[in-house]
C-alpha cells in the first residue's frame, strides 16, 4: 500500500482511538476506587493509604475469596456485575491467618496517586497517537506509516474508552481493545525491524496474537478464575509482554553500536536509543518482577509506565532527522 492510499485510513484509525480516548477521559470523574492490588493469587499485595481499603480493615497478605458476595474465582458472575459507584459498599471475605474474615468496604473517589495515575495514563496514550501522527504527516514513509500503527494500536495499553453499562458491550469492547493492544506491542517490533533494518516480519506477530486470543477466551468463555489458570495468564502474559520489549531494545542497541559516530546523528540512531532505554527499562524491571515475584511490591512501581513516554517523543524525532525508509 503506497503512503497516498494509506493516508487516509491510517489518520481515520488515529482519530476513532482518540475520540474514544477522550470518551474515556471524561469517564475518569466516575471511577469508584477500593485502593487495593493484588497478586494472580488474589492475595492483597497493596493498601493504599488512605483509601476505602484500609479504612475498611483490609491488610496486605489477605487472600481474598469473596467480592459483593460473589467468589473471587466465579469469573462469569464477575464480569456480569456493574463497577461499583462511589459510595457503594461490598462485603469482602478474606482468609486471615487461617480464619474467614468479612470486612465491609465502601468505595469511594480515587486517593491522588490513583488520580493522577489515571491521568497520566491518558496523557502518555494521546501522546502516542499525536506525536506518531504528528511524524507521519510531516512525512509518509514506511517508517512513519510503521510507527504510526504502532503508536495508535499501543496508545490503547494507557487509555480506555467510556464505560458500557452492559455485559455484551463491555465483553466487545473488552476483546476488540485487548487485539488492537497487542497489535501495538507487536507492531512496535515490526517498527524498529522496518526503520533499522528495512524489512519487518509477520511471524513476530505470531506471540501477540497467541496472547490475544487466550485473553478473549477468558473474556469470553468466562472459565473459572482459578489459581493455576490466573498464575498460568500472568506468566504467559507477562513472558510475551517481556520478549517484546526485550528484543526491541536489543534490535535499537545493535543498530546503534554497529554504527559510526555520524550515521548514530543523521539516522537519529541517539534518539532512538535514548528513547527505547528510558522507555523500556522500567517496564521490562516492573513485568519481570511480576513473573519473578509477583508478591513484590517495587518502589514506585504504580509508575513505571510513565517511562514510556519517552518512546514517540524520541522516536517521532528520529524517524523525522534521517534514515527512513522511503517508499
Amino acid at each position: 500500500m503506497s503512503s497516498s492510499n494509506s493516508r487516509t485510513p491510517l489518520m481515520v484509525f488515529a482519530a476513532i482511538v482518540a475520540v474514544y480516548g477522550i470518551f474515556g477521559w471524561l469517564d475518569v470523574a466516575n471511577y469508584a476506587q477500593g485502593g487495593w492490588a493484588t497478586d494472580p493469587e488474589s492475595v492483597v499485595t497493596q493498601v493504599l493509604s488512605g483509601s476505602p481499603a484500609e479504612a475498611g480493615g483490609l491488610q496486605v497478605g489477605d487472600k481474598i475469596t469473596s467480592l459483593g458476595g460473589i467468589a473471587t474465582t466465579d469469573a462469569k458472575a464477575q464480569s456480569r456485575r456493574n463497577r461499583p459507584e462511589v459510595g457503594e459498599t461490598w462485603e469482602f471475605v478474606v482468609a486471615r491467618d487461617g480464619a474467614d474474615v468479612a470486612l465491609d468496604i465502601t468505595f469511594g473517589e480515587p486517593v491522588a496517586q490513583r488520580k493522577f495515575g489515571a491521568h497520566a495514563g491518558f496523557v502518555v496514550g494521546f501522546c502516542f497517537i499525536g506525536l506518531t501522527l504528528w511524524a507521519f504527516m510531516q512525512r509518509q514513509t514506511t517508517s512513519t506509516r510503521a510507527l504510526l500503527v504502532a503508536g495508535t494500536a499501543f496508545s490503547l495499553v494507557f487509555i480506555t474508552g467510556p464505560y458500557f453499562g452492559t455485559y455484551m458491550m463491555r465483553s466487545i469492547d473488552n476483546v476488540v481493545s485487548v487485539f488492537l493492544i497487542w497489535l501495538g506491542v507487536a507492531s512496535i517490533l515490526n517498527f524498529l525491524l522496518v526503520h533499522l533494518r528495512s524489512g519487518g516480519n509477520r511471524l513476530y506477530y505470531l506471540p501477540a496474537l497467541a496472547v490475544a486470543l487466550f485473553i478473549g477466551w477468558r473474556i469470553l468463555a468466562t472459565p473459572e478464575a482459578t489459581d493455576t489458570l490466573n498464575n498460568f495468564g500472568s506468566v504467559f502474559i507477562g513472558t510475551v509482554a517481556a520478549f517484546y520489549l526485550i528484543f526491541s531494545l536489543v534490535t535499537v542497541y545493535r543498530a546503534y553500536s554497529g554504527a559510526s559516530a555520524s550515521d548514530r546523528d543523521a539516522n537519529g540512531l541517539n534518539l532512538m536509543l535514548i528513547g527505547a532505554l528510558v522507555g523500556f527499562v522500567p517496564p521490562i524491571v516492573g513485568i519481570v518482577s511480576g513473573i519473578v515475584a509477583p508478591q513484590m511490591v517495587l518502589p514506585g512501581q504504580n509508575f513505571y509506565f510513565l517511562s514510556f513516554v519517552a518512546i514517540p517523543i524520541a522516536w517521532s524525532m528520529a524517524v523525522l532527522k534521517g534514515g527512513a525508509a522511503a517508499d
